[in-house]
């Protein structure tokens, strides 16, 4: 059976796999602070049609129900184990609220209440794909059901794994280096970018390195794989130097100089603690080795103790504290890092589950989203092209002007294009931003009221112009073939859907992305394997995968790719951790030139890549947040083609223009908050991004408690500057229309991610 079913008739196919991402705590917890009644009298108050005596008594009212509800939710088991796994820190403020009279709101507790409401919103509130309270779900589709087939298990989860996070073992494997008795049986490696020629140590922008005959031999005999014993012995047995401690000392000379890997070379993604037992088993002393083993077998062991405490909060906490202990005690590091920060790896370990549910989504929905999903595909494949277009011009340009000094080396040429490709004006920005002009020349957008709160279309009175605007007859590169759209299904039931009753809303779509190939969706599928394979089917049996320097900030063990293949060769372009020796591609090593007029990377090996997917994975990340149908206007519309949703309705602001910054009392910020929302003519429901923060957040705009939560990320926006963006949109789908629910039947947020081919091809020599 093929992996692909058609997309209606537009030529387009969906992957018969689909993925669903779901919030861990019911939808409806995004109402526990609501209260519409003190939103009546403040607006009545702005007005001149009631007085500020009912407002002070209706708010009292409503700040001691939020306070009721806070420390029945900071009580509540579910929470803080989410919260424990979460930011155990955040358990003090949790026992804060509970020891505390919830009518007696002091400086301290405000801080925790609003503290707990935005976990709180989150959980509730988004889709994310973390840890038990953002659990994986695969599903099917199959055009044979007419509506959706949900069956829920008993239990919200039905698998969970508990992984090392890859930078706390890489702590720990340094710290175990310090040591050379266990040092010197660990391999070292260049950095994988670097190269050795004859005498040359060859590394990016930079004229070669010279060695001496002793340190080109060394350097060249670092593959990764020899450890440095069997180097010392080698070149101590062949008189290069006068004992074994003289090789020690050189390796040490360039690993201080940042030239040299000599550890053990973990990867970072979930395979470093199996990588760590293999380096461990390969040590060649005895004693040494079973020293080693008893103390990793101890910090297992202790992570075991985590996994086994899932669903005892309690219990959790303490096995986590022993967890940090063990490993403060045996790295003398913190159990933490970049503290504060949401959607970074910042514990030792961390949680994957998958939902208890099974699911299958049918006719009813591919056929109402095939025709307008197949318009935006249309504008992806554009983009693309465009994207490509326009790097083509960079790469030959820097090729040119390096192709004066000789052979051009990928190494040199991918150090030059970056500040490019990242800035406003560089490929990526122009495709961007022409991109959001011909949608608004699509959409009449220029010509709309300013009012407008919903504009109509359908898609075959679109379809042509789409393909007058956005005219591209394939992908840009190979790998941009595939696109992964996040829609979201509108509706109060399952029963509804088959009745044909819901809405589709495209959350985004990340073009010339492959999602399934993720460390953390791939893992649970049924049949990784299968999986793997249809993507060589889509894409080829080759793939080119950049090793993400130790410094790239979206570069975590669960954001890692999860599908590995035995053709796939790893391109090293800076310092990083975990290369493959049999995979790895040094980017020096490779050089770029002309072929039939296309720039092409020929690798040691003679194998040839098209350099734009040479830059694939590159252009994969930058691309995620580039695809934008609508540019930054004060207001836009919501825009529905048939049944899908492909933008919601937007009102922009900054942070000094919304007139939310600067109040100092609770009753001043809630009044901002209420005459902001009747100026704007925003929805009571909306979702809320100030440019300072990572994601969006919930915003109940009747909500006392929410909006001092509000009134306060404003505020620190402020400080940092007036014109920090705030952007509003619509919630929508609504709580009350989440049709994934659970045995009790309570409804869940969710969305669907799905993986779309082009029925287009972009082969290269690899696919």
């Amino acid at each position: 059976m093929s992996h692909l079913l058609p997309l209606g008739e537009t030529g387009w196919s969906v992957w018969r796999d689909v993925v669903l991402r779901t919030a861990g705590f019911p939808a409806a917890g995004l109402d526990r602070f609501a209260a519409p009644e003190a939103a009546a009298v403040a607006d009545a108050v702005l007005t001149g049609g009631s007085g500020p005596e009912l407002l002070d008594k209706v708010l009292r009212e409503a700040f001691a129900e939020s306070s009721a509800v806070v420390n029945e939710l900071a009580a509540d088991p579910l929470l803080r184990e989410a919260v424990t796994w979460q930011n155990p820190d955040m358990l003090v403020a949790l026992d804060g609220l509970l020891r505390t009279d919830p009518e007696v709101r002091n400086v301290r507790r405000r801080k925790r209440e609003l503290s707990l409401l935005r976990y709180w919103q989150r959980y509730c509130g988004k889709a994310e794909t973390i840890g038990f309270f953002g659990p994986v779900c695969w599903g099917t589709f199959d055009p044979a059901e007419p509506g959706v087939r949900l069956s829920p298990g008993p239990s919200l989860v039905n698998r969970r794994h508990v992984f090392f996070e890859a930078w706390a073992l890489i702590a720990y494997a340094d710290r175990l280096g310090d040591d050379l008795a266990v040092r010197r049986w660990w391999a070292p490696a260049l950095q994988p970018h670097l190269t050795v020629e004859g005498r040359q140590l060859r590394w990016p922008l930079h004229p070669p390195i010279a060695l001496t005959p002793t340190e080109a031999r060394l350097l060249a005999a670092c593959d990764g794989r020899t450890p440095a014993v069997a180097l010392a012995e080698r070149l101590h047995a062949d008189g290069e130097v006068h004992g074994v401690d003289d090789v020690y000392l050189l390796l040490d000379r360039w690993a201080d100089r940042g030239q040299l890997i000599w550890g053990a070379n973990l990867p970072v993604s979930p395979e470093a603690e199996r990588v760590l037992l293999e380096r461990i088993a390969l040590i060649g002393d005895e004693g040494v080795r079973a020293e080693v083993a008893a103390g990793f077998d101890r910090l297992r062991a202790a992570r075991d103790a985590v996994a086994a405490a899932a669903g005892d909060p309690d219990r959790l906490g303490a096995a986590l504290a022993a967890l940090n202990t063990e490993f403060t005690a045996v790295t003398g590091r913190p159990a933490t890092r970049q503290g504060g920060q949401m959607y970074v790896g910042r514990t030792v370990c961390y949680e994957e589950t998958a939902r208890d549910l099974e699911f299958t989504v049918g006719s009813a929905v591919l056929d109402a989203l095939a025709g307008p999903l197949a318009l935006v595909l249309q504008t992806a494949r554009w983009f693309t092209g465009e994207v490509a277009a326009r790097c083509a011009e960079l790469f030959a340009e820097l090729h040119d002007e390096l192709a004066a000094d000789g052979p051009v080396r990928l190494a040199d040429l991918w150090s030059l294009a970056q500040g490019t490709l990242v800035s406003p004006e560089g490929p990526i920005g122009r495709a961007g931003a022409a991109l959001t002009e011909r949608w608004a020349e699509l959409f009449g957008l220029r010509d709309l009221p300013a009012d407008q709160a919903e504009l109509l279309l359908r898609a075959e009175d679109l379809a042509e112009r789409v393909r007058q605007l956005f005219p591209a007859e394939r992908p840009g590169w190979p790998s941009a073939r595939l696109h992964n759209p996040d829609v979201q299904l509108s509706a109060a039931s399952a029963e509804a859907i088959r009745r044909g009753e819901f809405l589709l809303v495209l959350g985004e779509l990340h073009p010339a992305h492959v999602a399934y190939d993720s460390a953390v969706f791939g893992p649970f599928h049924r049949d990784p394997a299968a999986l793997r394979a249809a993507g060589d089917a889509d894409l080829g049996p080759a793939r080119l995968r950049l090793l993400w320097p130790d410094s790239y900030p979206r570069r975590t063990t669960r954001t890692t790719y999860g599908l590995t293949g035995p053709a796939d060769r790893q391109l090293g372009i800076d310092s990083a951790h975990g290369a493959d020796p049999d995979q790895l591609v040094p980017a020096t090593a490779v050089t770029v030139e002309v072929v039939a007029g296309q720039l092409v990377a020929v690798f040691p090996d003679g194998g040839r890549w098209s350099l734009m997917e040479v830059f694939a994975s590159l252009l994969d990340s930058l691309l995620i947040d580039a695809f934008k149908l609508l540019d930054p206007a004060p207001h836009t519309p919501r825009i529905t083609i048939d049944r899908l949703v492909v933008a919601r309705r937007t009102w922009r602001s900054t942070a000094g223009g919304c007139g939310l910054a600067g109040h100092t009392d609770e009753t001043a910020r809630y009044l901002a908050v209420r005459r902001w929302r009747a100026a704007a003519g925003l929805p009571e429901r909306v979702f809320v991004k100030v440019g300072t923060e990572i994601k969006p957040c919930y915003v109940d705009l009747t909500g006392p408690l929410y909006a001092q939560s509000l009134c306060a990320m404003v505020d620190a926006a402020h400080r940092t500057s007036p014109d920090v963006p705030i952007v509003v949109s619509e919630l929508l789908p609504a709580p009350d229309r989440s049709w994934v629910t659970d045995a009790q039947g309570r409804g869940y947020v969710s969305e669907l991610r799905l993986q779309i081919t082009d029925p287009t091809e972009h082969r290269g020599d690899h696919g």
